[in-house]
């Protein structure tokens, strides 16, 4: 159970990646340990760390999946640069106009009031009851007391705005309302309290903005620094107004509602205005309180000002400047919504575009060389897929071409193998006397030699060279051994051999196609050699001693003429003594090249073969590959090397 118990969390251990689990773990130990009975704050910290990385990394996650589209992520950028703009601009004006709506509403309620208190100021200065009455008929409900103590709290000369017991005449409960109320003193004692119902507030307040209006009465809160106020400045240098910050606390004391609620859906649908806060005395017991006023209203009770009534109707201007506003409205809905859709194709166009160059090049990784684009529009994504078109057609044109050059160096391989199995197996001969080689220009030489042991124990040797180079010239080289075999080379001498194949070459070849050779027999034993040069390069013998003698009779290439062939070949003999060597050649030797483009040439050859060596073969090829200095050969080159 141990063991197995240690194997899983070996297993498990060896799974874990530290650098992409690690967030997991923070997570799951600041969990287990900020939750109860340990509670622990620096878990919590832990555990939102882990968490704000996992957000992280699947956000990122989204990034790289969902939006690995390009069209997806042109969408994104369309709505982040002009749909979220405009919203976010909508949204802008749409909070300065309730912003400024609800400052006209306040303006207008401050200024009733302010006018109600100057009215009351100017009573209060009457010295009776009856003439400060006559200063407020025209504002209703005003009515005097006298008093012989104010309530704690409130100053000898107060004036502003209360919540006291209501007056009205004949209500038999007791409640309370507000007004607007000012103290004198009397010279005989005591105090009179001129009051003014409040009641009419709420009516302005509700015609300015339409809707019903919703009172609340709370107790003032205040800061440990004290009331807590703004300052306003209009203009660079003029004086700024503070302004209280007014704010209720606890239980409302009192609650109420003036007017009917609206009705309206969808655009019309009612809103709440900014809340208007005013500052009252609680009359009993000298407490600051907050009333907070909150105006009901919507689209069609705003518009309903410029309604018509029998007093007031709609000016001329007023009408055009609300057509020219819709007007300005539709056509700004119009243009960006012809925006929008212009984008959104765009991005679609786009993203397609990208889609269709994105797969292209999947499928011409994975050496689909056949595929294409079809180019959309005229645009840089579109030069972009003729491109890609232009380099696909390219590569498959060059892998075709690489198929085909595989191909055909698969068959010249076959070609070279059966052209070396043509060749005369020198080990099966056993004649340590005869040394050749053939190296190719190309896959498939031009060049051949042949070795023929005849029946009295010496050997005929062939080594030609025929016009070209390649596969064609190999076939002739091979066709030409085939005639060769046909011949009887024991009766007939180099002379006659060379006139028959030439006539046979001439039957069946155009002029045009020749080649040249060097045919004789030599006999190991003996060291007699003779043999025929139709056009071929001179051949070299070389004596034990040293001594070397360009060996170049007449001839003429078989295949250049079938009746003046015979008559120019000339026969040359004679005899290799032991440790003598007799050289033939084709002309790739001769024509090889140096880097500077010097050819070897005979003299060369000849010259190094005067000089002492223990292999010739291997010293020749060896001086042919230095004097190239890494060139490669422009011709074929064969050596044959038959040694005494």
């Amino acid at each position: 159970m141990l063991g197995s118990l240690q194997d899983l969390i070996r297993r498990g251990w060896t799974a874990f990646r530290f650098r992409r689990d690690w967030p997991w773990v923070l997570l799951a130990v600041g969990m287990a340990l900020a939750l109860p009975p340990v509670g622990s704050g620096c878990a919590g910290v832990l555990a939102w760390a882990g968490g704000l990385v996992l957000l992280f990394r699947a956000l990122r996650w989204i990034w790289n999946k969902i939006l690995f589209r390009v069209s997806r992520r042109l969408w994104v950028i369309l709505a982040l640069m002009s749909v979220l703009p405009v919203v976010a601009l909508g949204l802008m004006l749409m909070a300065l106009g309730w912003l400024g709506l609800g400052a006209q509403v306040s303006r207008s309620t401050q200024q009733t009031l302010a006018a109600w208190e100057d009215a009351l100021k100017t009573a209060n200065q009457e010295p009776t009851d009856v003439a400060a009455l006559q200063v407020l008929r025209t504002y209703g409900g005003a009515w005097v007391e006298h008093v012989q103590h104010l309530p704690e709290g409130v100053p000898e000369a107060f004036i502003g705005m209360v919540w006291a017991d209501s007056h009205d005449a004949g209500r038999k409960e007791v409640r309370k309302d507000t007004y607007l109320r000012t103290v004198r003193g009397e010279s005989s004692g005591g105090f009179r309290v001129l009051s003014l119902n409040l009641g009419v507030l709420g009516d302005r307040a509700q015609a300015l903005a339409g809707g019903q209006v919703k009172f609340q009465l709370a107790p003032q809160r205040e800061s440990k620094k004290g009331k807590e106020s703004f300052k306003i400045t209009a203009g660079g240098k003029r004086a700024g107004q503070e302004s209280p910050i007014l704010a209720g606390q606890g239980q409302a004391v009192a609650t109420w509602t003036k007017g009917q609620p609206l009705q309206g859906s969808g655009l019309f649908v009612p809103f709440d205005l900014p809340p208007l806060a005013f500052t009252l005395t609680d009359w009993s017991t000298g407490q600051s309180l907050v009333l907070t006023a909150t105006p009901e209203t919507n689209l069609y009770a705003l518009f309903a000002g410029f309604g018509a009534s029998e007093r007031q109707g709609m000016s001329i201007g007023t009408v055009k400047a609300i057509v020219v506003v819709s007007l300005v409205l539709v056509a700004l809905a119009l243009a960006q919504a012809v925006a929008a859709i212009l984008g959104l194709v765009l991005a679609w166009s786009l993203g397609r575009a990208v889609n269709d160059l994105h797969g292209g090049v999947k499928r011409l990784s994975l050496g689909d060389f056949s595929t294409r684009i079809r180019p959309r529009g005229r645009d840089q994504v579109a030069q972009l897929s003729a491109a890609f078109n232009e380099m696909a057609e390219r590569l498959q044109t060059a892998a075709d071409e690489r198929e085909e050059r595989l191909r055909m160096e698969q068959e010249l391989r076959v070609a070279r193998e059966v052209q070396m199995r043509l060749l005369p197996d020198l080990e099966a001969l056993r004649m340590p006397s005869v040394r050749a080689t053939i190296l190719p220009a190309r896959e498939v030489a031009g060049d051949y030699y042949d070795l023929f042991p005849l029946t009295d124990g010496s050997l005929a040797f062939l080594i030609l060279d025929v016009s070209g180079k390649g596969t064609s010239a190999a076939f002739y080289a091979a066709e030409t051994k085939g005639v060769l075999s046909a011949l009887d080379k024991q009766a007939l001498g180099p002379v006659d051999v060379a006139d028959r194949l030439n006539a046979i070459w001439c039957q069946g070849h155009d002029r045009r196609l020749f080649l040249t050779l060097a045919y004789g027999t030599f006999h190991p034993r003996t060291g007699r050699f003779q043999f025929v040069r139709a056009g071929h390069p001179s051949a070299f013998l070389r004596r034990q001693d040293g001594q070397v003698t360009r060996l170049h009779p007449r001839g003429l290439g078989v295949g250049l003429s079938g009746s003046r062939f015979r008559e120019a070949l000339e026969l040359c003999e004679g005899t290799l003594e032991p440790g003598d060597s007799l050289i033939f050649y084709t002309d790739g030797l001769t024509e090889a090249q140096a880097p500077d483009d010097a050819f070897y040439g005979e003299e060369r050859l000849e010259t190094l073969l005067t000089l002492p060596t223990e292999d010739l073969q291997a010293t020749i090829l060896a001086d042919v590959v230095a004097f190239g200095g890494g060139r490669s050969l422009a011709d074929d080159l064969t050596l044959l090397i038959l040694s005494r």
